[in-house]
Order: structure tokens, then C-alpha cells, then sequence
């Protein structure tokens, strides 16, 4: 059950920027950091808070921005056509905001905002019965920051755009996160009166506060515990920086929950990720997507994890890759073994080194140990591939699929053409080519004849 519900609170999420500085075809917003998107991150939180609604101001790229996001949030988009600023965009949203007691704005470049501290906003303009609350922070370097100005009972006077600001005013260490609660009557009244009388030619939002104090209204600066939930992101470096201050906060969780992580600034671990307790994340690896690992496993160092559901206690060696894979408690990966998508293993399954499985089923305590390729193949309980073992599942054309049956045994350099079947039991000898069913238990031997050339073949084309 979430523990926030504001039905009386509409967000604006601001996400007109082009982002020009990040010298890129892809808007903004739309940036990874650590498996999400900026503004995935930023509406996450905001989906927390269960308010009346969400809407997006998009500008440059909008349509592809709320494509992005339009299935997994509930979001309505509203276009800002013009970039005049951000008071102008917050104006685009009024018809939605009507039926609101209050509006939430929220910039959409601020991937370490949490639902937490935007409930702290909340709470404390509720209790002050505030006009207008805002977010902000004292910083050793305010620079690129509004500032914050108070009198000298320490109430706010206005918040002034660093480009706007005399030398005194750039001193003062408390900036604006550009995070603002607001009545919604007054904000749109507000937002009419404010001018672009500024080096920008914009009009800013923060342009309100001189305004409502003016008229009278309460204007509230609640100063946040951590100053970093407020950074944005104009540039790649800045991007970076997010990047590894998010990245210590999944760790620190993680490590929290009962998770070694060995070497902590190599390892990279999305927020989507699951984790087991008594697990250990050892140097170099990655686990991407929504990939959950159980209770007491070990993986790498150096291997990678993406998109891959893997069972309790199993052991995932160096430089193994897995994507999209299903691996059954207590089986044992690597090193250098890959798991393609539909890779399917039962419990204590052993793939060895340079062995690479491919849309095929391993049954409960089965080996593939050595340099082999196993794709589209079904395999029982028990059964050992010897090394050099390959399903020869495509013709040039089509992919064909083996079945193995429990217990059999597969000699080194085996080549099982498909489609082809080895029964339970069967035995292969080394060296084999295999093209016909393999009977069950007793010892089976193949070999092509010798080399010739078919002078009229044609390749077969897809079917």
C-alpha cells in the first residue's frame, strides 16, 4: 500500500528543454542513468506521491518524449511550442490544473529526486498553510543556481537568477532547486504578471515570489537534507556525475539488504535490479535491466547480467554474459560462458568455459563444460556434452531444433546436425556427426564419408 496520496495535488513536469549542450539527436530527458531514463526517474518518484494527475510540457522532441514514457506512467502531454521560459511553460498547463487544489512543478532533468523529500515539500506547505513552498538547498558552490534572498527576520524576499545577480547576491550559498508547491488560483495569476524583463528575454517561474510577497501571500523555502537531489543535467559530464552519485545510493541500499559488492566504483547495478541476501557482486560486474539475482549467490568479477532471472545459489564465473536467461538454483556458470535470450537452465546445470546456449532448455544437473555451442535444442536431466560439442541448428535457411533425452552422453567434437534426436541413455562417441535419431542407451558412432562436391546444389531459402 503506498504510503502517500495527495487526489488534491496536480504535477507539472517540466521536459521543454532541447538540451543543446548534451550534443545529441535524442532529447534530453530521455537519457539512461543506470537503466532508466532521466524523466523515468523523475516521474517514478512523482507516481509515488498517487496525485490527482501528471502532466508533461514537452517542446523539442516532444512527441518522442511522451512516447517514451506514455505506457508506464500515467501522464497527460501538453506542448509548449515556444521555449519562452519556464513560467511560460507551467502557463500551458492551466485548463489541466483547474480542478486542483495545489500544483506541484518539478523539473525533469533531476533523476536523484525522491519521492520522499517531495513529500516533505508537501507536507510542510500544508502545514504553514503557505501560498507558495519551494525546495531548496545551501550548497559550498552555488553556481549556475537562482538565489535564494532573505530579510533579516529570515523570511524569503526572491529568488534571483544568477544572471540576474549583483556580486552581493551571487555570495549567498542558498540556491532554488526550481522545485515549487503553489496554489493553484494563485499561480495563474501570478504567472500573468510575470515579465521576461531579464538578460534571457524568459519567463521564469521563480518570477512569482517577489510578486506574491508583494501582494501579501506566504512564501516558504524548505531547505532539503540532501542537496543533491536537486542536481540537473545540461551536459555529459554532468550526466556522469548523477550517474555514480545514484549509483552509490543502489549500492548503499543494497549493502543495507544483507549484499556484499566488492570494489563498489567498478560494479554497475540498475535500479531495476533485484538482489538475494548473502549474495556477492565481485569487481567489474554489470546487472542491467530488470534482472533479479537470489539468495547466496556469487557472480563475476567481471560479469554481466542483463535483462536475466537467476534462481538461488548459483555461481556466475569471470567474464561470463547473460541476457534474457532463466538459471536454476545452485548451477554454475562459466568463466566465459554466454547465455543468449531464452536460455533456459534447471537446477545444479553446469556451463562451462567458452560455452554459448542459445534458446535451448538444460535439464536439472546437466554439463556442458567445454567450447561448445548448444541453440535450439531441448536437453534432459543428467546428461554430459563433451567438449567441441555443436548443435548444428541453421541450414542457411532455417533454424532446426535437437532434442537430447535424459542421461545421455555427448563425446568430445560431436556434431549434432538438426533436426535430430538422441534418446535417454544414448551414448555418442567422440568425433561423431550426427544426421539420423539417435537410438536410446548403447553406443552410437558416426562420421561423414569423404569430402566430395555437388556440383548443382542450391542453398535452401526460407520457408
Amino acid at each position: 500500500m503506498n504510503q502517500y496520496h495527495y487526489p488534491n495535488l496536480q504535477v507539472v513536469v517540466l521536459a521543454a528543454g532541447q538540451g543543446k549542450r548534451m550534443r545529441s539527436t535524442m532529447p534530453k530527458v530521455l537519457h539512461d542513468v543506470l537503466g532508466k531514463s532521466m524523466l523515468s526517474h523523475v516521474l517514478a518518484g512523482i507516481e509515488a506521491l498517487c496525485p490527482q494527475g501528471i502532466a508533461l510540457v514537452t517542446g523539442h522532441g516532444g512527441e518522442q518524449v511522451y512516447a517514451a514514457v506514455e505506457k508506464a506512467y500515467h501522464v497527460s502531454s501538453i506542448t509548449q511550442a515556444e521555449q519562452l521560459g519556464t513560467g511560460h511553460a507551467v502557463q500551458q498547463a492551466e485548463a489541466v490544473c483547474a480542478s486542483a487544489d495545489n500544483v506541484l512543478i518539478v523539473c525533469a532533468d533531476t533523476p536523484l529526486l525522491q519521492a520522499a523529500t517531495l513529500a516533505s515539500l508537501l507536507e510542510r506547505h500544508a502545514q504553514l498553510d503557505a501560498d507558495i513552498s519551494f525546495l531548496s538547498a545551501k550548497v559550498d558552490k552555488p553556481t549556475g543556481y537562482g538565489r535564494v534572498c532573505r530579510n533579516q527576520q529570515g523570511s524569503v524576499e526572491s529568488i534571483v537568477e544568477e544572471r540576474d545577480a549583483s556580486d552581493a547576491e551571487r555570495l549567498l550559498n542558498e540556491v532554488s532547486s526550481g522545485i515549487f508547491c503553489v496554489k493553484q488560483k494563485l499561480l495563474f495569476q501570478l504567472l500573468k504578471q510575470i515579465d521576461n524583463n531579464n538578460q534571457q528575454s524568459e519567463y521564469y517561474l521563480p518570477s512569482i515570489v517577489p510578486l506574491a510577497l508583494q501582494q501579501g501571500a506566504k512564501v516558504e523555502a524548505v531547505v532539503m537534507t540532501d542537496a543533491n537531489e536537486m542536481l540537473g543535467v545540461n551536459d555529459r559530464t554532468q550526466l556522469r556525475h548523477v550517474t555514480e552519485l545514484l549509483q552509490q545510493r543502489v549500492i548503499e541500499d543494497w549493502e543495507k539488504e544483507g549484499v556484499s559488492i566488492e570494489q563498489p566504483n567498478t560494479v554497475r547495478i540498475d535500479v531495476s535490479v533485484k538482489i538475494g541476501m548473502d549474495t556477492v557482486i565481485r569487481a567489474g560486474s554489470q546487472l542491467l535491466g530488470n534482472t533479479a539475482v537470489g539468495d547466496g549467490c556469487k557472480v563475476g568479477p567481471y560479469a554481466v547480467i542483463k535483462q536475466s532471472w537467476v534462481d538461488d545459489y548459483v555461481k556466475i564465473h569471470a567474464f561470463s554474459h547473460l541476457e534474457q536467461a532463466h538459471v536454476g538454483a545452485h548451477a554454475d556458470i562459466g568463466p566465459y560462458a554466454r547465455l543468449r535470450p531464452q536460455a533456459e537452465l534447471d537446477e545444479g546445470v553446469k556451463i562451462g568455459n567458452f560455452v554459448e546456449i542459445k534458446k535451448s532448455v538444460i535439464g536439472q544437473n546437466s554439463k556442458v563444460n567445454h567450447l561448445s555451442y548448444i541453440g535450439d535444442t531441448t536437453m534432459g536431466q543428467d546428461c554430459n556434452v563433451g567438449a567441441g560439442t555443436i548443435t548444428c541448428n541453421y541450414d542457411g535457411a532455417n533454424k532446426h531444433k535437437t532434442v537430447i533425452g535424459d542421461r545421455a552422453f555427448i563425446g568430445s567434437d560431436t556434431k549434432l546436425i538438426a533436426p535430430v534426436t538422441v534418446g535417454d541413455g544414448a551414448t555418442i562417441g567422440a568425433g561423431s556427426v550426427i544426421t539420423k535419431v539417435v537410438q536410446k542407451d548403447g553406443l552410437t558412432l558416426s562420421a561423414r564419408p569423404e569430402q566430395r562436391y555437388v556440383k548443382d546444389w542450391k542453398r535452401p531459402e526460407k520457408s
